[in-house]
């Protein structure tokens, strides 16, 4: 495992986390959604869960704990990827979220390789099967 790139990750994904969640704007503006209301309440929650994950990933300890907090930033961009590649109301802000989503979760996963051990594999899987979700979705007209 990529330690120090793991926790520069999780600074990263801590502070964009809490500018998110101060600024709604910063990604409601680029997904084409409201910057208030129920997009913006939303839109805080996912800052703070990645605050919290970017958090996770900066302060636990060294092996199986920094894993799991770096595969649960994983999971949750693949999910993004899936659900802003497929509801999102125009097809190139579909597009653009997914490919960012997907690109975090590429970084955050790569940093779980390089220790030889069994995580080069489930990697390369989770890899696939986003890329996959965000082709099919992007190309979905809702």
């Amino acid at each position: 495992m990529r330690t120090t790139a793991a926790r520069v990750m999780g600074v990263a994904t801590l502070g964009y986390g809490v500018a998110v969640a101060c600024r709604p704007k910063v990604l409601a503006r680029p997904c084409g959604l409201a910057e208030q209301g129920s997009s913006a309440l939303l839109i805080r929650a996912l800052g703070v869960r990645d605050a919290v994950i970017g958090a996770a990933m900066v302060a636990v300890p060294a092996g199986s704990a920094l894993r799991t907090a770096v595969l649960c930033r994983v999971a949750v961009d693949a999910g993004d990827a899936l659900l802003f590649g497929t509801f999102l109301p125009h097809r190139t802000e579909r597009a653009k979220a997914a490919s960012a989503a997907l690109a975090w979760a590429a970084l955050c996963g790569w940093t779980l390789t390089g220790g030889g051990g069994p995580a080069a594999p489930l990697v390369q899987d989770a890899a696939n099967v986003a890329v996959r979700a965000a082709q099919s979705a992007t190309r979905a007209e809702l």
